[in-house]
């Protein structure tokens, strides 16, 4: 989960064009439109890899979890 860029906009666009080849006009569409998710379902090593560069980049990302019960679960209203 990307959930801003900080003052280095630009580093990061680069960085989530880095973890997920994108184009550079595609990284900074996913950019800013945080909170998004950048990647899913990778394993948690590459996962936390992806993390460590965005942040190194000046990004605010983690990486989370999806859980197996969660999915394609309705939210009550």
């Amino acid at each position: 989960m990307l959930f801003g860029c900080g003052p280095c906009e630009m580093d990061v666009v680069r960085a989530v064009r880095e973890v997920t080849g994108l184009s550079l006009w595609q990284g900074r569409v996913l950019t800013r439109r945080a909170p998004v998710a950048v990647l899913e379902g990778l394993p948690q090593d590459m996962a936390d890899e992806a993390v460590l560069v965005l942040r190194s980049a000046g990004a605010q990302a983690e990486a989370r979890r999806e859980l197996e019960s969660e999915r394609g679960t309705a939210q009550s209203p």
